[in-house]
C-alpha cells in the first residue's frame, strides 16, 4: 500500500506500465472546510510552517485538480473503495481493513459432493482463486488447533491475497468460524450449500477406485458425512440469515 499516491493520472499511468497495476485504490471523502479545521488544529502543536490556512487550501485545491482525476479515471475499472473520512478512526479502519481483502465465498457441503469439481468450475469462468480450506490447514501445520486459530491464520492469508476475488472451499466447517470470520474480516458475498445423499457420496468415492490420490475408505467417509450432518444442523440457518445463500442439488452432475 502506497500513501498519497499517485497524485495525477500520469504518475498512476506511468506506474502501471513501469511497475505493476493496482488492485485497489482507497478514496478518503474529506470535506475541504474538515480538512482544513483538522489542519488548523495540528497546526497548534505540529510547528509547521505550512500549516496555514492560505496553504492548506491552496494544496486542496491541488488535489481538487490533479489528484481528483485519478480516483475518476479508477472508477472505470471498478477499482475505487470510497471511505467517509469524517466519521470516527476506528470506523474509517475498519472500513479500509475491509476494503483492501478480497471478495470472498463459501463452498460448503458433504465429503464426496462434487466442491472441488464445482469449485474449479466456477473460478476458471469467472477468475476466482480457489483455496482449499483442509489443504490450507495441512499445508500450515494447523490440524491441532481450535477454530479462533485456523481461522485467524486464514484471515492473515487473504488479508496479503492479491486476486480480487477467492472461493473458499470446505469453510467454514463450524459455526464458531463462520461467525468469527464475519465479525474479523468480511461477510461472504455468496454461500454455496451443496446437497448431497450419503449414498451417492459414497458411490462417487468408489468410482475413483483406491488408488485415486482423494480416496477414502467407507467406514472414514461415513464418519464424514456425519460429522458435517451434525456441523450442519446450525451452521447452515446461521450462513442463511447472515449470507445470500444458495442451495444446490449436488446430486446431478455438474457440466
Amino acid at each position: 500500500m502506497i500513501d498519497g499516491f499517485p497524485r495525477a493520472v500520469d504518475q498512476a499511468t506511468h506506474f502501471e506500465s513501469e511497475a505493476c497495476e493496482a488492485q485497489a485504490v482507497l478514496y478518503y471523502n474529506v470535506p475541504e472546510d474538515v480538512c482544513l479545521s483538522r489542519c488548523m488544529e495540528r497546526a497548534k502543536t505540529s510547528g509547521r510552517a505550512d500549516d496555514n490556512e492560505v496553504t492548506i487550501k491552496k494544496r486542496y485545491q491541488n488535489y481538487v485538480e490533479m489528484s481528483k482525476p485519478v480516483i475518476d479515471m479508477y472508477k472505470r475499472f471498478g477499482k475505487v473503495h470510497e471511505i467517509d473520512g469524517c466519521r470516527d478512526p476506528n470506523e474509517i479502519y475498519a472500513d479500509s481493513r475491509t476494503a483492501i481483502l478480497p471478495q470472498v465465498s463459501f463452498l460448503i457441503g458433504p465429503q464426496g459432493a462434487g466442491k472441488s469439481v464445482l469449485g474449479r468450475g466456477l473460478c476458471e469462468r469467472t477468475n476466482m482463486k480457489l483455496l482449499n480450506f483442509p489443504k490450507f490447514v495441512a499445508d500450515n501445520n494447523l490440524e491441532s488447533n481450535d477454530d479462533e486459530t485456523v481461522t485467524s491464520a486464514l484471515i492473515s492469508a487473504l488479508s496479503a491475497e492479491l486476486k480480487p476475488r477467492v472461493l473458499l472451499e470446505d469453510f467454514p466447517q463450524t459455526e464458531f468460524q463462520a461467525k468469527f470470520f464475519i465479525k474479523n474480516c468480511v461477510a461472504p458475498s455468496r454461500v454455496f450449500v451443496l446437497n448431497c445423499s450419503k449414498d451417492t457420496c459414497q458411490e462417487r468415492m468408489f468410482a475413483l477406485g483406491e488408488d485415486h490420490p482423494h480416496y477414502i475408505r467407507s467406514s472414514i467417509l461415513a464418519k464424514r458425512i456425519q460429522q458435517y450432518n451434525e456441523r450442519a444442523r446450525t451452521l447452515i440457518p446461521f450462513l442463511e440469515k447472515a449470507c445470500t445463500t444458495h442451495s444446490i442439488n449436488s446430486e446431478q452432475t455438474f457440466g
